[in-house]
């Protein structure tokens, strides 16, 4: 019998040898990676403090808090401020920077936007610079209101902004630009840091072209090619004595990890746009690492640096790294054991390559037993340990920056409330039925309206006037029916359409409560709302994160939409039990400011 060869087990040996920790270089990344995990407190007790702390934010977005409305939601600029506070009792030396979108979320803005917009932006600058933010390379959406007013915004910051690649000229980030040209004064390429004598370089750089993505921010400035920059500003950081050197990269994944790969004397490269919620462990290229975190503050970046004498790079001792491996290795472990299981019932795979294969896999689940172990320092050279900490609801907040954000919120709703109380909803073309609100519906549709009383979608609005954001723009059209459509409520003017009404989902009811006959009143009203209907429009991803359609749609239903009075959701709760407590919503607890 002639034996088969495995021409391509060769191959496959290669691609189960080479480590899977690695991303693609190409825009954002495609799969989240393991979560990184809390460094074993034990680890630190016996290290002593780290030489420095470095704290990084990605994409803040804007965001001093996170929606309410998640089932557990993430973020607060007030809890990161508290929660850096409390660390310094263990670790005194640090260093906050950020990369990517700092003030605003999205390169152009509603003109209904711009006043509570900026206002935001100039309350996060002050707050910012109270909780110690060093530097930041700016994302293309800070320049959403233009750059004289982004200069105006940030004229008091005592951040240093950094753009080593930024320029004055509008063709330089033209191909073929001059990557001399002059560099805004309020941008600086770098800074150095020094702690007990130790200086760390920080360089940042950043791309405001437009992407397929992406537009093009009014008024930004120019930027040049981002891996020349960074080069020219790191051989001047080393050249001033830097003894660590960071670079913050507001641009495309593939740009930061050119920087990683191709320019000497880098030690870690902060990355923005990644909008992923999985915070990814550190990946090594070449001699560089490069870091990056979930945006809008979800998670904080935190890498511990211990600085010996030696070899000026730095080995990672990252829990997350080992989570990394670990699952690699199972991973490649899992897949060689499925094919060998193939070869074994193939008589013409030529068994001394499955021979090989066999002590492949007996090495790679010796290096997986070995992976098993807590990752620990090296014995000589520096190192470091990453993590991605969560900004989690059970944190303590600071008690001034909560203040500071509450003032806020108020001085927003009563601005608004002003601004707004003389708009009136479009009104409805002739013809077409207008919203009429919960007590036209209640007359007829007496048990269905019982049951919608007892969920969440009838305090809706008690849950942003408690907050003093029941006039504020980025909330008010989820909390009130028919929200700037023909006939329905505007920002102030909402009275009877306050509260997710009946009409939120079955539409504008005029026609129908003047209807005469039971095939009239059914043709004038939404009697099954499709599902995109509310993933569109509310319960989105950022707003709702575990919204599930099936799940939650027997929630709000019962008598009058034909279950029964007894019925239970899958969950085996019972449809008709109430979720308002003492009159109030029992889910409001989790809301933020």
């Amino acid at each position: 019998m002639r034996i088969r060869s495995l021409p391509h087990l060769a191959l496959v040996t290669l691609a189960l040898a080479g480590s899977s920790l690695g991303a693609s270089c190409n825009g954002r990344k495609p799969q989240p990676q393991p979560p990184a995990t809390r460094a074993d407190a034990s680890v630190a007790v016996r290290e002593g403090a780290p030489t420095l702390r470095l704290y990084f934010l990605v994409d803040l977005d804007g965001y001093f808090e996170p929606c309410g409305c998640n089932d557990r939601p993430l973020g607060g600029i007030d809890r990161l401020a508290r929660f850096i506070e409390r660390e310094r009792a263990t670790a005194p030396r640090d260093l906050l920077v950020a990369a990517g979108d700092l003030i605003f979320r999205d390169p152009t803005m509603d003109p209904r936007m711009v006043y509570q917009e900026t206002r935001k932006a100039e309350s996060l600058v002050q707050i910012l610079d109270r909780i110690g933010l060093a530097a930041f390379a700016p994302g293309p959406s800070d320049f959403a209101r233009g750059s004289d007013e982004y200069a105006r915004i940030t004229r008091e910051q005592r951040a240093v902004r950094l753009g080593a690649n930024v320029s004055t000229e509008a063709d330089a980030g033209a191909p073929g630009g001059d990557a001399s040209t002059q560099i805004p004064a309020a941008f600086r390429p770098s800074m150095i840091h020094e702690v007990d004598g130790i200086k760390v370089g920080v360089v940042g750089v950043s791309d405001f072209r437009p992407s397929p993505d992406v537009a093009a921010p009014a008024g930004a400035p120019s930027t040049r090619d981002p891996v020349e920059s960074a080069r020219a500003a790191v051989e001047a950081v080393r050249r001033e004595g830097a003894r660590v050197v960071v670079v913050l990269a507001s641009v495309p994944r593939r740009d930061a990890v050119s920087i990683a790969r191709n320019v000497t004397g880098v030690d870690f490269v902060v990355v923005a746009r990644e909008e992923s919620n999985t915070p990814p462990p550190p990946e090594r290229v070449g001699r560089a690492f490069v870091l990056s975190a979930p945006n809008q503050g979800k998670f904080v970046g935190v890498v511990d640096l211990f600085i010996r004498p030696g070899d000026p790079g730095f080995s990672d001792a990252s829990p997350s790294s080992a989570d990394a491996l670990r699952a690699s290795l199972d991973r490649r472990i899992r897949e060689l054991r499925q094919r060998l299981e193939a070869w074994s019932r193939d008589p013409s795979v030529d068994q001394s390559a499955v021979t090989q294969q066999r002590a492949r896999l007996a090495q790679l689940e010796r290096e997986r037993a070995a992976a098993d172990a807590p990752p620990s320092a090296p014995e000589r050279g520096s190192y470091f340990r990453a993590r991605a900490v969560e900004v989690a609801p059970e944190m303590p907040r600071s008690h001034e920056i909560e203040q500071q954000i509450a003032t806020y919120f108020r001085a927003i709703n009563d601005h608004n409330r002003e601004e707004y109380a003389s708009i009136a909803p479009r009104p409805a073309p002739r013809g077409q039925a207008t919203y009429v609100g919960d007590e036209e519906c209640r007359s007829c549709h007496e048990p269905a309206f019982a049951i919608w009383e007892r969920t969440p979608h009838a305090r809706a609005y008690w849950t942003l006037e408690v907050l003093n954001k029941n006039f504020n723009l980025s909330c008010v059209g989820c909390h009130v029916t028919g929200y700037q459509q023909p006939g329905g409520s505007e920002v102030v003017q909402n009275q009877n359409l306050r509260n997710v009404q009946c009409e939120s989902c079955h539409g504008p009811g005029s026609r129908h409560i003047t209807a005469s006959g039971a095939a009239q009143q059914r043709a004038t009203i939404i009697r099954n709302p499709p599902e995109a209907f509310c993933a569109q429009q509310c319960h989105t991803p950022e707003h709702s994160d575990h919204f599930d359609y099936q799940r939650y749609l027997p929630r709000i239903l019962g008598p009058g939409h034909g279950y029964p009075e007894d019925a239970t959701d899958a969950g085996g709760v019972r449809l008709s039990a109430p979720v308002i407590l003492n009159g109030q919503n029992s889910d409001a607890g989790t809301m933020g400011h």
